[in-house]
C-alpha cells in the first residue's frame, strides 16, 4: 500500500500567524518545523499500520519548507515548484491521500489562516456550482485518480468543511480549536505526535476495509469559476484566451478532466498574482 500526503503548513501544530508561513521571516523557522513534525506522525502511522512507502508531496508557498534529512526510510519527498498538478502532483498510483496542515476555504468565520490558494489574490472558487477550498479541490483531483481522502489534519474549522464536502468517512486530526483568524487553542506538539499518528494508523484501517469511499464529484464535465479581490487581478487573468470573462472580478473555464481542472486553476491564479501590488 501507497499512502499520499499532500502538506500545506497553516493547519499544522501550533500553526496561528501568516508570518509563521511565510519564508524571509524569522518566524518562518517555526512553520517549518511543525509541518515536518505532522509529516513524520502521519507517515509514521501510516508505515506501522502496514503501508509499504509513503509520498510527500511539500505544498505550501514556495514547497521547499519540509527538510529531508527529518524523514525516515521509506518516506520519498517531492519538493520544489512549479508542479503540474501542485499540491497533488505525484498521487497518481497511490492507494489512498492523507491532507496535512490544511486549512478552511476564504472567507470561513473563526478559522485559522482562512484562504483558497492565494490570499491576497482569490477571493472564492466555484467547481460546479459548489464554493470549494484547496480541501475540496484537491479532493476532486484525487477523485478523480480513484484516490480517497482518508485523513485530514487541521483546526476545527475545517473539520466542519470536510464533513460538509466530503462527509463522515475521512478521518479527522484537529490539532487545534480556532479562536479568529489569528488566534487558536493548540495542541502541544508532544501531544499532537502521538495524535496525528494515531490517527493516520486509523485511516490506513479504513482503507485496507474500504470504508472511505471517493469523493463524488459529478460525471466529469467541470465548470470552474474563480473570483478576485480586485478587477485588475481579473485584468491578468483574462489574458489566457481560453477564460471567459463574468463581470468585474470573475473568469469562468471549462473542461472534461479534474486534472485539466486544477491545471488551469494554478495558471489562472498564477497569472492573476502578478497584479497585486
Amino acid at each position: 500500500m501507497k499512502i499520499y500526503i499532500s502538506a500545506d503548513m497553516e493547519g499544522c501544530t501550533g500553526v496561528t500567524d501568516v508570518h509563521q508561513t511565510m519564508n524571509g521571516r524569522p518566524e518562518y523557522a517555526f512553520g517549518c518545523r511543525m509541518e515536518l513534525h505532522d509529516v513524520r506522525a502521519a507517515a509514521e502511522g501510516a508505515l506501522e499500520a502496514g503501508a509499504d512507502e509513503v509520498l510527500v508531496n511539500d505544498a505550501h508557498g514556495r514547497k521547499i519548507n519540509v527538510d529531508i534529512d527529518g524523514l525516515g526510510s521509506r518516506v520519498r519527498l517531492l519538493s520544489g515548484t512549479p508542479k503540474p498538478l501542485g499540491m497533488m502532483e505525484g498521487c497518481s498510483g497511490s492507494d489512498g491521500v492523507f491532507f496535512i496542515g490544511y486549512h478552511a476555504m476564504a472567507g470561513t468565520p473563526v478559522a485559522v489562516l482562512d484562504h483558497t490558494i492565494s490570499g491576497g489574490t482569490v477571493y472564492s472558487i466555484e467547481l460546479n456550482g459548489v464554493e470549494m477550498g484547496e480541501l475540496g479541490l484537491n479532493a476532486a483531483v484525487a477523485s478523480s485518480f480513484g484516490l480517497p481522502v482518508a485523513l485530514v489534519e487541521g483546526d476545527d474549522a475545517l473539520e466542519r468543511e470536510v464533513r460538509a464536502q466530503l462527509g463522515a468517512a475521512p478521518v479527522y486530526a484537529r490539532v487545534k480549536i480556532a479562536k479568529g483568524r489569528l488566534a487558536a487553542d493548540c495542541l502541544s506538539p508532544e501531544d499532537s505526535y502521538g495524535y496525528i499518528k494515531a490517527k493516520a494508523k486509523e485511516a490506513v484501517e479504513r482503507l485496507k476495509a474500504r470504508q472511505i469511499p471517493l469523493f463524488d464529484i459529478g460525471d466529469g464535465s467541470y465548470d470552474l469559476r474563480v473570483t478576485f479581490h480586485t478587477t485588475v487581478q481579473c485584468d491578468a487573468a483574462t489574458q489566457i484566451p481560453a477564460l471567459e470573462r463574468l463581470g468585474g472580478r470573475t473568469v469562468r473555464v471549462r473542461g472534461r478532466g479534474m486534472a485539466e481542472m486544477r491545471r488551469w486553476t494554478g495558471a489562472i491564479v498564477g497569472l492573476a498574482s502578478t497584479a497585486n501590488s
